[in-house]
């Protein structure tokens, strides 16, 4: 018997340390997208066109939107890469459980979206900057209360609530498909098929998506997302739980 009484906040601690190291390459990857998403967005979301007398104007409306779309679509797949057998196998290098293991694992998400949290929202600043530098601009405009904290900070907390649900329902969806080999057919089969047949809104878009999308008060979306993640999250480890075997 080991005379080192080694507590499981240690171990997910070192676990955390060891995943943050090695899987820098997540966050070299969301740099990559921001930069890619940056680019499209200089093509702007919107244009107008008018004219007054003699005098002719045209209006083009730029936003980080596609940043931040770009990077919800980065949270879910780093969440299924999270899963993949050969990352979870580096769990055993150290003494450890499979509680243990998803602890760090979440952990791992939670710091991951704070990052990308940040650097989305910093990426409106960077696209205001590169708009005003590019030859032709001409004036620019900015949204009323744009610099506001309350509304920045209100932003940030519901950008990091977002990108924390796709990366639950990413590791969820990862989680499952490992089960069999037909799980990685039948999984996208069911998500595609609900989003494409499913039930839609009076907006027309599926139930699911209005749930979250359409709540306009933060503490009832805090709490939707809240309550979602904590399901996705203990059906996921419950799930990796049962594989006591290494395999």
């Amino acid at each position: 018997m080991s005379l080192n009484d080694v507590s499981m906040k240690h171990v997910v601690i070192e676990q955390l340390r060891f995943k943050l190291s090695a899987y820098s390459g997540v966050f070299l990857s969301l740099v990559v997208v921001q930069i890619i998403a940056i680019l499209f967005s200089f093509n702007g979301i919107g244009m107008s066109v008018g004219g007054v007398n003699s005098l002719n104007y045209q209006v083009n409306q730029f936003s980080n939107d596609l940043v931040f779309t770009f990077t919800l679509l980065w949270a879910f797949i780093s969440a299924i890469i999270l899963t993949a057998r050969s990352l979870r196998n580096d769990d055993f290098t150290f003494v450890s459980s499979r509680l243990t293991s998803n602890l760090s694992n979440i952990l791992f998400l939670v710091i991951a979206a704070v990052i990308a949290t940040v650097t989305t929202e910093l990426s409106s600043f960077l696209l205001r900057v590169i708009i005003y530098f590019l030859p032709n601009t001409g004036t620019i405009f900015i949204t009323p209360n744009s610099f506001s904290l309350e509304i920045l900070a209100s932003g940030l907390f519901a950008t990091f609530l977002y990108l924390l649900l796709l990366a639950g329902i990413g590791y969820f969806v990862g989680t499952i498909t490992r089960l069999h080999p037909l799980m990685n057919i039948i999984v996208p089969l069911i998500i595609f098929g609900y989003f494409i047949l499913g039930g839609k809104t009076n907006e027309g878009m599926p139930f699911i998506m209005s749930f979250f999308l359409n709540e306009s008060f933060l503490f009832m979306f805090f709490i939707k997302c809240i309550m979602t993640l904590v399901i996705l999250l203990a059906v996921s480890s419950w799930i990796f739980n049962r594989g006591e075997v290494r395999q």
